[in-house]
């Protein structure tokens, strides 16, 4: 019962996303997963909050209503996708693909659930919902439990949904959820670096993704995690704002809006990210004077529905805020912040965990107007300095060891915005690459001098021709 759960999931998300992703349907495909799943969930926390009994039927239909009201609107237009050759480099990046899937999944599929915080903090709520037919059981006893109540549901909840569509508790099901998202994760990077570069450059940046050996870890051996599904919602944030900021398009607004409360509604550091990515929406909408109703409404709906249900049900279950446990605040050290700077250089910079991603983001952002990109591209490192900033919060305020905390989390937590730093790379690399293009091709053949033509044979004759024999052609001087 999982493809066709997965199947559905992509046609929720693809209803969301048609009014404002324009892509081939490959990219639409993984797109859609992420928001499927994202709205799947939270789907479900308020047919919880509204003591909506859960089952299979319940959920499909009001899915089933709103595709049949879009078909009959108009076709969509991810149904005549306009067909190109591949590019060589596009199929070699596709092969590599391939063969990362191939080592990797059949490692996932035999792999039991025994990372820790995956169980405690994620998959257990999913089951605990499933089997109580709510979240109300688990949330008014959090106390009781190790797992932090304050994180919010996006994971556990979809995994509730994969049993509820299964009829049990199948955890296979379950852990394909990270590969899925690092499909969207793929995907969004490649239809963003495509998008303003060549297919070449796209493809060999999408390889590098896929080759980061922390990035793929995190999507396949750590199953049960949700920072996989963090890093796609920052991206895609950051990359469709960034779209916005270049060609002021509204669909690439709505897109880095809702992809940034996707993130908000996974974990708690996507509520930095949306801060963020609000704060810089609206202040260019201020800086332009833009005052059209349908952005500001954007910009204010898309993160109440990811924020304000959620903090509907911590009010009403009484769980604390993030960072307060047993009913203790945890207090911020202030001589914890430069090891965990040092700490996060080593990571970020150590090869063999991220290979040239951080390195190569430092060269980008030096070089960006050498590339021919403006001030605009600074939007992208500056996004992700915001969220490593932020994540350092993660550590200064931990209630458990500072090094344990570094060992256990760090690389996880980093691999957040690693493919947002590889993305600004790949995009100053792709502006290189296509001025340099400019400069070798052959320059176009001259143009015939205005008012000469060629005469061509069993053409008309020219006037004042008195045989049918034509006269010599007559060139363009020079």
């Amino acid at each position: 019962m999982i493809w066709p759960a997965l199947l559905f999931t992509c046609l929720v998300g693809w209803l969301i996303l048609r009014p404002w992703l324009s892509s081939g349907p490959l990219v639409a495909l993984c797109l859609s997963f992420a928001a499927g799943a994202a709205a799947l969930s939270l789907q479900l926390l308020l047919y919880d909050l509204a003591r909506i009994p859960w089952n299979r039927w319940v959920v499909v239909v009001p899915w089933a209503v709103v595709a049949v009201g879009s078909l009959r609107r108009r076709p969509p237009r991810l149904w005549r996708p306009q067909w190109r050759r591949p590019h060589w480099l596009e199929l070699a990046a596709l092969a590599f693909g391939a063969i990362v899937l191939a080592a990797w999944v059949p490692y996932e599929r035999l792999m039991p659930l025994n990372e820790w915080d995956a169980v405690m903090l994620w998959m257990f709520k999913g089951k605990a919902f499933y089997l109580d037919g709510g979240v109300a059981p688990y949330l008014s006893r959090a106390g009781e439990f190790l797992g932090n109540a304050a994180y919010p549901l996006l994971v556990p909840l979809y995994a509730t949904f994969l049993y509820v569509w299964s009829g049990e508790v199948a955890d296979h099901a379950a852990k394909i959820l990270s590969p899925c998202f690092f499909a969207s994760l793929s995907a969004g990077f490649y239809h963003l670096a495509r998008r303003f570069g060549s297919p070449g450059v796209a493809a060999v940046f999408t390889a590098m993704l896929g080759g980061t050996f922390i990035v793929d870890a995190v999507a396949f051996h750590y199953a049960g995690y949700a920072d996989t599904a963090v890093a796609a919602g920052v991206l895609l944030g950051a990359g469709f704002l960034y779209a916005w900021f270049r060609e002021d398009r509204y669909e690439d607004f709505s897109l880095a809006v809702l992809f940034a409360s996707i993130a908000a509604w996974t974990k708690n550091e996507g509520f930095l990210f949306l801060a963020g990515l609000g704060a810089a929406a609206a202040a260019r909408l201020v800086w332009l004077r833009a005052w059209q109703w349908r952005s500001w409404i954007t910009l204010i709906v898309l993160p109440a529905l990811a924020v304000v249900p959620w903090a509907a049900a911590r009010s009403l279950y009484g769980i604390g805020r993030p960072g307060q446990i047993s009913g203790e605040i945890v207090r911020t050290n202030v001589a914890s912040y430069w090891p965990t700077l040092r700490a996060l250089a080593e990571h970020a910079f150590a090869p063999s965990v991220f290979n040239l991603v951080f390195p190569l983001w430092l060269v980008a952002v030096a070089l960006h107007r050498r590339a021919g990109l403006d001030n605009k591209f600074l939007l992208l490192p500056l996004l992700a300095l915001w969220q490593i900033g932020g994540l350092t919060l993660v550590y200064v305020t931990g209630p458990v060891n500072l090094q344990w905390m570094i060992g256990s989390s760090i690389d996880r937590v980093l691999s957040q915005v690693a493919p947002l730093a590889l993305l600004g790379a790949a995009l100053v690399f792709a502006s290189y690459y296509d001025r340099a293009e400019a400069r070798l091709a052959p320059p176009p053949p001259p143009k015939p001098a205005p008012g000469k033509k060629r005469q061509r044979r069993g053409g008309r004759l020219p006037p004042g021709a008195k045989s049918g024999r034509l006269e010599m052609e007559e060139w363009p001087s020079g």
